[in-house]
């Protein structure tokens, strides 16, 4: 059956940059403007191909369409919103990450967390845009975005699921609320593993049939302990803390 954005063949184009091939709506989206994001997303996808072992074993394909609301990445095909390729907003290089290192037996947290990282790092280098969906600063800021979060309720209600296994409940369908808690954290996770490891062994952890004993295997501490250690990063030492009942001599 053909999906109801698709209406016909004549309604869509298609353009190809480097390996990187785009489809898309001719009625939202104009034929140079695809073509800008294809080389775009090339470009991407050579810097990403830079860090060790993330080599495409396919042509990304991207699908644009102005009906997709939540971005994913399915084997080699990566859904966009039209919108936010044309406002330069789209997470292309966090799919990117997801549809080279897909990670099938690793935890949520570190999926995400992973592919938001990534981004980060393939931006600052300068070789694209960071789509900042949740974050406002990349790799640089999500630690200031992660500590709002965990004095927040909402960040407190997902942070049983960061460094653990699941998904917490609302994540598809509140956005604001639970997946952005949920993506900030995770990210300010990994990228606290990544100050402690080199990007070879984040790709080797990504791919392991066995995550839990990986890690333990590779740094030598569980998930609970690395947790334990980021947590830890965000309380003040004891003499900054203010005691919550004191009075001031006079």
């Amino acid at each position: 059956m053909t999906p109801p954005h698709v209406s016909s063949k004549r309604a869509c184009g298609l353009v190809r940059r480097g390996r990187v091939t785009v489809h898309y709506e001719r009625a939202s989206l104009s034929r140079e403007d695809a073509g800008a994001f294809a080389a775009l997303a090339a470009r991407g996808l050579r810097e990403i191909e830079r860090l060790p072992g993330l080599r495409a074993a396919a042509r990304p394909r991207f699908e644009l369409h102005s009906a997709t609301r939540i971005s994913s990445a399915r084997g080699g095909t990566i859904h966009l919103s039209t919108y936010r390729v044309a406002s330069r907003t789209a997470p292309y290089l966090h799919e990117l990450a997801h549809a080279l290192l897909p990670c099938p037996h690793a935890p949520p947290w570190f999926s995400e967390g992973l592919a938001c990282y990534l981004e980060s790092v393939v931006s600052e280098a300068g070789a694209g845009y960071d789509s900042r969906l949740f974050t406002s600063g990349g790799n640089r800021g999500v630690d200031a975005d992660a500590a709002l979060w965990l004095a927040d309720p909402r960040g407190r209600r997902v942070l049983p699921f960061i460094g653990t296994r699941g998904l917490p409940h609302g994540i598809l369908a509140d956005r604001h609320n639970v997946a952005a808690p949920f993506y900030v954290l995770s990210h300010s996770l990994v990228k606290f593993l990544a100050g402690q490891m080199e990007i070879s062994a984040l790709v080797r952890l990504a791919r392991a049939r066995r995550f839990a004993a990986a890690l333990r295997r590779l740094t030598g501490r569980s998930a609970a302990s690395w947790r334990a250690a980021w947590l830890e990063h965000f309380v003040p030492p004891a003499s900054s803390r203010r005691p919550s009942n004191c009075f001031t001599a006079r």
